[in-house]
């Protein structure tokens, strides 16, 4: 596919043409991956990022606005995403780092070890969760949003927001059943 054939493509798909925007995404959605996967070192989350980022430029074609190549245009879009993904996943961490450095200093030797064998394990539980269904988790635990604050804040229902959450507390509970 050559530049202009693509500019075709670009315009076609700025107006509404789902056939013109399959086509873009075919073409550019596996080099995006292996682009992000530079950034992330997550397989799962590098697709996840592309694909919320393929849904954004179409949710938002008719305000695309490329003043370079269509090419560079998604790459750095693709770079900004997943720094955004790093600094919240960086945010996450050290707003935990700050919870646990705060408790009080007279622990049981043998009650500290487990409080930190779990928070091992819980950590470990939400690294492996999709990085959507965390992001929903996330949310409603630690920022305390409301099923439909967290939907309009990512752009989906609030039975996806429910899905998601049932999904999360099902894999957590799985993965720390040794601690329950």
């Amino acid at each position: 596919m050559n530049d202009s054939e693509l500019n075709i493509l670009v315009e076609q798909m700025v107006s509404g043409d789902r056939e013109s925007f399959n086509k873009i995404f075919r073409r550019f959605y596996a080099p995006a991956v292996r682009f992000c996967y530079r950034f992330v070192a997550d397989e799962d989350v590098a697709a996840e990022i592309v694909q919320d980022l393929f849904v954004k430029l179409w949710m938002g074609r008719e305000k695309l606005n490329i003043s370079s190549s269509f090419e560079s245009y998604l790459l750095r879009a693709v770079r900004n995403a997943a720094i955004t993904y790093i600094n919240r996943e960086r945010s996450h961490a050290e707003t935990n780092l700050k919870v646990y450095s705060n408790q009080s200093e007279s622990v049981d030797p043998s009650d500290e070890l487990q409080s930190k064998t779990l928070e091992h394990s819980y950590q470990a539980v939400l690294a492996t969760m999709p990085e959507k269904r965390r992001e929903v988790f996330l949310a409603s635990r630690f920022d305390g949003l409301k099923y439909a604050e967290i939907a309009e804040k990512l752009g989906i229902s609030v039975k996806t927001v429910e899905a998601h959450m049932s999904a999360a507390i099902k894999q957590l509970k799985e993965g720390l059943k040794d601690f329950l």
